[in-house]
């Protein structure tokens, strides 16, 4: 076995002691305690602190799985406007050295940075600098100036730019090498998707661009930008930019490896990320960003309405719009390398809601619903991660899956096997690996879903199948090999 093989076994064991020891005592010790108020009179429970209490037990129960399972590591929190905070922190910030999670941990966001970006272009707005249905080429002419884009076209991913995972310098480093005066030049010269204006197609590049309309317009860069116009403004003393250097209080990201594992996540380069996906910040801080933009802070109520209103595909400016729980919810998730997050305000009960996790993982769904209902004594089927995953047996030839997967013309997913592995990459994104789960199926940890793979009448891998549905969407193969 090589060495680099070995260190990873290592990392796999040591998650896997820790993550069972852990969930055993966070299910042992409950953070708030029944206790009288000093308004109370003597011999009273304070009704406020059990309801927390039994709050948080229903979290750690529920969350526990997720925790021993290696999908989930990190904080959860909520808020409920003119309380104090509930925080929970579950698992290791730094796997090696068997670092515990803290409440003030900062975390990448990921895409929640998009309503920070699409607030930077409201508080333009309202200066009076740009309008979002100016065209992009009155602030960017070098920028596809043949093309009517219009600023709001960017904010609702209707403009029909390139995504950041598709470039060529993406692609080629693996996102680790890029400056992002490069990264705009490059999504300039790629084709549009579609006509600005006519389809909607989610876009990290379109963000990018909003990035660069920002740092022309303001003469700031889009770091400095949100610093002195968001961050300071609102009292969110970690809310930045991510950094090259070091950072107190920054914790280590990981993606799932094998059955129950971890290894280390390579983090993209910032230039790829600013502008959709650059923010970090802590739980306390997340909260108190979801609380302030939904209470006025920042926005008049024009921008604020335009913000939250749903301008198709329930997306609003850089927010989804939508319904949880038979109420109205307002927020945002996020994953990058090593980070999977998400932040919801739910505005008719004045509650916000966040999940920070260090292992780039979908099980956040699960993770914030658990969170969520919890806080609201809301009643559910809490979801658990698969109880089924093993090794690939000797008899399965992992080459007959190698292959291009065509799901449409703007979706290719590639099939790759490397010592027995197998691993799935999307257009020129990053690998997820699949693990087997039997009877034919494979599962992601990183996207938490089931794949299959389809066969034709002389038993050749033909097709993909993404998901276990009947009528789940397949895509063809279209060639032999990555």
């Amino acid at each position: 076995m090589s060495t680099e093989r070995m260190q990873r076994q290592t990392l796999r064991m040591t998650l896997l002691r820790h993550a069972m020891v852990i969930s055993m005592l966070f299910l042992a010790e409950p953070s708030v305690a029944a206790s009288r108020s000093p308004e109370s009179a003597p011999g009273t429970v304070d009704r406020a602190a059990v309801r927390t209490q039994d709050r948080t037990a229903r979290i750690d129960t529920a969350l526990a799985p997720f925790v021993a399972s290696g999908d989930f590591m990190g904080v959860v929190a909520y808020r409920y406007d003119g309380q104090a905070p509930v925080i929970r922190s579950y698992g290791l910030a730094q796997v090696e050295l068997g670092v515990r999670h803290r409440p003030d941990g900062i975390f990448g966001i990921g895409s929640i940075s998009k309503q920070v970006t699409a607030v930077a272009v409201l508080l333009l707005e309202q200066d009076g600098a740009l309008a979002v249905d100016d065209p992009v080429a009155r602030y960017l002419p070098e920028f596809k100036p043949d093309d009517d884009i219009r600023i709001e076209q960017l904010l609702v991913h209707t403009a029909g730019v390139a995504d950041i995972y598709d470039l060529e310098s993406f692609g080629r480093s693996g996102g680790a090498v890029g400056r992002f005066a490069e990264v705009i030049d490059e999504l300039a010269a790629r084709p549009l998707t579609h006509a600005p204006g006519t389809t909607y197609a989610y876009s990290n590049g379109g963000y990018a661009v909003l990035a660069a309309v920002i740092e022309r317009v303001s003469g700031m860069t889009y770091a400095e930008f949100t610093e002195r116009r968001i961050a300071k403004p609102l009292g969110l003393r970690t809310l930045r930019q991510i950094g090259p250097d070091a950072r107190t209080g920054r914790v280590s990201g990981y993606d799932p490896h094998g059955i129950d594992g971890l290894q280390p996540a390579r983090r993209p380069a910032t230039a790829f990320l600013v502008g959709s996906g650059s923010l970090e910040t802590d739980a306390e801080d997340l909260l108190a960003w979801t609380s302030a933009i939904h209470s006025g802070r920042l926005l008049s109520a024009s921008a604020y309405g335009r913000f939250t209103r749903d301008h198709g595909h329930a997306y609003g400016y850089g927010i989804s719009v939508f319904r949880r729980f038979d109420r109205p919810a307002i927020g945002h998730d996020g994953r990058v390398a090593g980070f999977s997050s998400d932040a919801v305000r739910y505005p008719d009960d004045g509650l916000s809601v966040v999940v920070l996790g260090n292992v780039q993982s979908v099980a956040r769904d699960d993770i914030r619903r658990i969170v969520a209902a919890a806080a609201l004594d809301v009643e559910i089927d809490a979801g658990v991660p698969p109880a089924d995953l093993r090794p690939v047996p000797a008899s399965i030839e992992l080459e007959a899956l190698e292959g291009a997967f065509g799901f449409g013309p703007n979706l290719t997913v590639y099939i790759d096997v490397r010592d027995r592995e197998v691993f799935a990459r999307a257009n020129r994104g990053a690998e997820t690996q699949l693990v087997y789960r039997g009877d034919g199926r494979w599962f992601s940890r990183v996207l938490y879903a089931t794949v299959r793979f389809g066969r034709d009448a002389d038993g050749r891998v033909d097709r993909l199948i993404w998901g276990e549905a009947e009528d789940a969407p397949a895509g063809l193969r279209l060639a032999e090999g990555p």
